[in-house]
């Protein structure tokens, strides 16, 4: 018994022993697995930029990814010494300046008040972008509105740029991933096919942001080719909406409105071709601006041009700023007086159905137009939608054979039904039949459209409708019928007759959310979204005025009339009667409308870089809209911040169900080995001790 209990009392001091050390090793392999995941990770994302090199737009030649890889390994290493001097960099200039400046700060500021805050030493730009980051790791799991992110190089620029009295200086930016290239980043154009695919330089626009003083920081998610009204893609996913990630971002530009939206940064490049800038922005509660054609850096002025370049934005101090930074011709500064006619409608244009909650946010609008003194008159469409979208259809299928080309170049075969989303097969399908005879007719019908438009426009200087029809569909509502899918597979013995009644018929379920944004594309002229509704559950809703070409800056007058009286982001009071419609089958229809009239703006935005948009630009359309109420009735920008909080964490499970999305994240990459080693010495320790005590 004596020898049994020394035995005992020996095994008992091991593994007291034992006890006592595993809580400081615990803390010790801590130390060094948080320590190696920062190391993994900085090589991870120089890695993951470097390895795309080659292609500045899908035109260009592309590279394998064979290539891309023997770069990745011949640059590693010189990389990898470049990012130490950027994380020294980067903490020099953090040290240089003790800030009480917040996450919180960043979140609420606008882009000139944070180049202010840097210009008074209150912040660094190195500390803008490392909240940008913080802001991405922490919610971009749920709304999924990023494809690439720039952190080793975004902190060298930030930590080098100097103040030459830029505008936005050192303010972090994120650029849409379609058309707008950044020498390293993405240029897929959402095509499974060229998911390898680099730019080999920056274009002429995303140059013009950096110029300006943004620091970009990643590139956001879109549509593939730009065709939809939706964000979502075979190869990147949806995004959900800022405000509620159940619920679509919009298209094309969704990544960078819901990015804006959600805090990433305060501004987010866009372009649009049927709506891309302006339905996002509608469904995400921010200002979409699309500015008259050719009159801004990188804008093409070819007066075939649909596709224009410029930002979602918060403010409208930022809109107007950035909009004088970009312009290239003097523009008439038209002043918004009381004698100015203001027209509105709420009908579609192209008869599909309107919801009430779009006219209410109209309607409110038409009320606090009429409190400020204003002449606002009730109108019929000045044009015939249907006939419009017909044009819009043949334009933009025409230039859908660029699909082949791309796959020719970067998959060395021919494009397959299987590569691609049903609308772009049906819009390339349709372009083997179209002549440049039927593109020349439709592109004469735009100009007498448009010289109708120009006459109602003498009348009334500003015409108010919604932005969108309906508010944003859910996530996975791809507005696709079955019947169109079927006839989509099995079109190539369609006449071309046949074929442009089926794109019209496919397109009309996602049409139905966003009729009245296309108009402005194909003639020109210049329309802003508004962010000035909030429906009964929540989900925001915006307003569009529309002005003669070159008039923009009327637009930007009306904006900063809106925002200085408080009408943005305004809650409705009470709920909207709901009409008896079957909403699965009606968001249904109107996101696979989306699909289309985007599509022929997609051709031009993602074929060829932000240079080269002039040629084949007919990248989306399909806007939605809902109303919105008196402003005397709701709250502001507080429903929005009370939304965002209660909502992400309810849909993130289903977004990451629904994303195949491989975001470039530090700390991703768990290293086991200081675990293992850890509970060696723990093993070890014991075993000398008990020796020891055996002794």
């Amino acid at each position: 018994m004596k020898k049994l209990g020394i035995k005992w009392q020996r095994w008992g001091m091991l593994f007291a022993t034992s006890v006592l050390l595993l809580p400081a090793s615990t803390a010790w392999l801590d130390t060094i697995d948080s320590t190696t995941n920062i190391e993994q990770t900085t090589i991870e994302s120089v890695t993951t930029s470097d390895s795309f090199l080659e292609t500045e737009s899908s035109v260009e030649t592309s590279t394998t990814s064979s290539s891309i890889e023997a770069v990745t390994v011949d640059s590693t290493d010189a990389a990898t010494e470049s990012t130490v001097e950027t994380s020294e960099a980067t903490s020099m200039s953090t040290s240089e300046t003790t800030s009480t400046f917040t996450l919180a700060d960043y979140e609420n500021s606008s882009a000139l008040e944070l180049a202010e805050a840097i210009r008074q030493k209150r912040v660094t730009s190195v500390q803008l972008v490392q909240f940008a980051f913080q802001k991405i790791h922490e919610q971009d799991d749920t709304f999924h509105a990023m494809i690439s992110l720039r952190e080793a190089e975004a902190l060298k620029e930030a930590s080098e740029l100097e103040d030459t009295g830029q505008p936005f200086f050192g303010v972090p930016l994120i650029v849409k991933g379609l058309g707008h290239t950044i020498a390293g980043g993405s240029n897929s154009n959402g095509l499974t096919f060229a998911k390898d695919i680099v730019s080999r330089s920056t274009g002429s626009f995303v140059k013009a942001f950096q110029e300006a003083g943004f620091i970009v920081i990643g590139q956001t998610n879109y549509p593939e080719m730009g065709l939809k009204n939706i964000t979502n893609s075979k190869l990147y996913g949806p995004t959900g909406s800022a405000w509620n990630p159940l619920y679509q971002a919009g298209g094309s530009s969704g990544g960078s409105a819901t990015g804006v939206a959600a805090g990433y940064a305060p501004i987010g490049s866009g372009s649009d071709a049927g709506g891309s800038i302006r339905i996002p922005a509608s469904w995400n509660g921010i200002i979409g601006m699309k500015p008259s054609r050719g009159v801004l850096v990188g804008n093409s002025a070819s007066e075939r041009g649909q596709t224009s370049h410029f930002a979602e934005t918060k403010t409208m101090a930022d809109t107007e700023t950035l909009f004088q930074t970009f312009q290239t011709q003097e523009l008439p500064q038209i002043p918004l007086t009381k004698d100015i006619k203001i027209a509105y409608s709420t009908k579609s244009p192209v008869g599909t159905p309107v919801e009430p909650e779009a006219v209410q946010a109209v309607e409110t609008a038409v009320a606090f137009l009429r409190q400020q003194g204003f002449q606002v008159e009730e109108v019929e469409q000045p044009y015939d939608g249907v006939e419009l979208m017909e044009n819009y259809y043949t334009i933009g299928a025409s230039s859908m054979g660029i699909i082949d080309f791309l796959a020719k170049q970067q998959a060395k075969r021919p494009v397959e039904i299987d590569d691609v989303d049903w609308t772009t097969w049906a819009l390339f399908q349709t372009s083997k039949d179209l002549t440049i005879d039927d593109v020349n007719q439709a592109w004469e019908n735009v100009r007498q459209i448009g010289a109708e438009l120009a006459t109602f426009q003498e009348k009334y200087p500003l015409f108010l409708t919604p932005t969108t029809a309906s508010t944003a569909p859910l996530l996975n509502d791809t507005a696709m019928l079955p019947e169109h899918i079927e006839a989509i597979k099995n079109m190539e013995s369609l006449s071309k007759e046949e074929k442009l009644q089926l794109v019209y018929d496919q397109w009309l379920p996602g049409l139905t959310h966003t009729p009245f944004t296309q108009i402005a594309n194909l003639t020109g002229t210049p329309a802003i979204s508004l962010p000035t509704y909030v429906s009964a559950n929540g989900l925001p809703l915006g307003i569009q005025f529309m002005a003669a070409q070159n008039n923009d800056y009327l637009l930007l007058e009306i904006g900063k009339l809106f925002e200085a009286n408080q009408q943005f982001n305004q809650a409705a009071t009470e709920p909207v009667p709901e009409e008896p419609t079957d909403s699965s089958s009606s968001s249904t229809e109107s996101d696979s409308s989306v699909e289309t009239s985007e599509s022929s703006t997609a051709s031009t935005e993602s074929s060829s870089n932000e240079e080269t948009a002039q040629t084949t630009s007919n990248e989306e359309t399909v806007p939605s809209s809902s109303t919105e109420e008196s402003s005397s009735t709701t709250t502001q920008t507080s429903v929005k911040e009370e939304n965002k909080q209660t909502t992400p964490s309810t849909s993130q499970s289903t977004t990451k169900e629904t994303s195949d999305k491989k975001l470039p994240k530090t700390g991703s990459v768990r290293n086991n080995l200081p675990i293992i080693g850890g509970l060696v010495i723990v093993v070890v320790v014991g075993v000398v001790v008990w020796r020891r005590v055996r002794k």
